[in-house]
């Protein structure tokens, strides 16, 4: 079949450096592997990196069936900004130009957002009777509510209504919506107003484990030029310093345990705040901020933590999610300590593999109650390996989801 995804924000496997693929690259390989047509189409502008893939449109070749079809767009430097709205307008007109001189496909899988891009892809997808998969995994435009305070919310308010009348269409003339976890299905169907339908379904957002053992004893390679040592406890930060993660108890708990020799919190990743909280800590000789890491680096980090720390905002968009940071901990067997209440705190408590802290005070004190008992530790550890084997799973989650698009085909076209 000719499957085409449509999203932005990914790392792709044509970016420098053996990127590590996230939902839809999982997905497109699997497709791919199954002997399916795949093109994804996505930005030029690196998301992450805040850099151009591309100064023009271009089709990149993975193989004779997977093609990147990379739009060239403008991109911003704050991710939440009038400048990354008009990306995305750009991007869906680019997406609108480049569909009608392609070959039309058998089925389309669209992330929600960006919200023009999505409404693009159903429209497309109706004008050419092609079924349409929405894909929910953040919970736009709600979210911007949460963005904003005091008069900046008021002025934003006739903008997230006018995004949410459009995204209701779009959902409603999907074909399918998934989300990454029940909740974000039901914001969907709720939102829209409809009733869940047979090809509404739930697919986690699944991690692909790698082989750590393969870079478990490779640990002072890669980290020793930090200091870090491979008997060390290490308290483990993958993410980015922007507004979803809340990092100062982090920082305030790794202060009060500063007298306790071998424990080191590794904080991985930039963004926006990243100067400022390295800025305060130059003396708080524990934390270790290397900034973006690549492939080798983060499974060798991850091979050899002890503890995953999630420090999201305490926010809907993240209560209701499992984001990509759960699963990628729980792959590596790392009980996970997190600050939201919500679905990460049901499956961590359901399988005993994390506890969620409150405050820095809260933070210190499990991260010591693990530290000093290693039977408890190694015990959390199987769990989470449990929890990842039964629902974060990526070969079997991605295998589903490929099966889900085909019958989708199968069925309407039946019809």
């Amino acid at each position: 079949m000719n499957i085409w995804i449509v999203s932005s924000g990914e790392p792709l496997p044509i970016d420098p450096g053996k990127p590590r693929l996230r939902r839809m690259g999982l997905l497109a390989d699997v497709l791919n592997k199954l002997g399916h047509d795949v093109h994804w189409f996505s930005s030029s502008f690196h998301h992450y990196k805040k850099e151009h893939r591309s100064l023009q449109n271009k089709d990149i070749a993975i193989n004779d069936m997977y093609t990147i079809h990379l739009l060239k767009t403008k991109g911003y430097k704050r991710n939440i900004s009038l400048q990354r709205i008009m990306n995305q307008r750009e991007l869906s007109e680019k997406f609108n130009i480049k569909a009608e001189s392609l070959k039309k496909p058998d089925v389309i899988i669209a992330t929600m957002a960006p919200l023009q891009l999505s409404k693009s892809v159903v429209e497309f997808g109706e004008k050419n009777n092609i079924p349409t998969v929405i894909d929910i995994r953040d919970l736009w435009p709600e979210i911007y509510y949460e963005a904003f305070n005091g008069w900046k919310k008021k002025l934003i308010i006739p903008y997230v209504k006018y995004s949410e009348k459009r995204l209701i269409s779009t959902l409603r003339k999907s074909t399918s919506i998934i989300g990454v976890t029940p909740g974000f299905l039901e914001y969907g169907l709720n939102l829209a107003k409809i009733q869940k339908r047979k090809y509404d379904d739930v697919f986690y957002t699944s991690y692909k484990q790698p082989d750590y053992n393969k870079y478990k004893n490779r640990f002072e390679d890669y980290w020793g030029q930090y200091g870090l040592k491979k008997d060390d406890f290490i308290v483990t930060f993958l993410g980015n310093f922007g507004r979803q993660f809340v990092l100062e108890p982090v920082i305030e708990a790794a202060r009060k345990l500063s007298h306790i020799k071998g424990l080191k919190f590794v904080l991985c990743g930039t963004g926006e705040s990243l100067d400022r909280i390295k800025s305060n800590t130059k003396d708080t000789e524990n934390i270790i901020f290397p900034g973006w890491i690549e492939e080798k680096q983060i499974y060798s980090l991850l091979s050899n933590s002890d503890l995953g720390i999630a420090p999201y905002k305490n926010s809907i968009n993240f209560t209701k999610n499992t984001p990509n940071k759960f699963g990628e901990y729980l792959s590596a067997s790392l009980p996970i300590l997190m600050s939201v209440d919500g679905i990460m705190e049901d499956l961590a408590e359901k399988y005993n593999c994390g506890r969620r802290y409150r405050t820095s005070e809260e933070l210190a004190k499990y991260i010591i109650e693990f530290k000093n008992n290693s039977q408890k530790l190694c015990a959390m550890k199987k769990n989470a390996e449990q929890l990842y084997q039964d629902k974060f799973n990526a070969e079997e989650v991605y295998q589903k989801l490929s099966l889900h698009l085909t019958t989708i085909v199968k069925e309407v076209r039946s019809k």
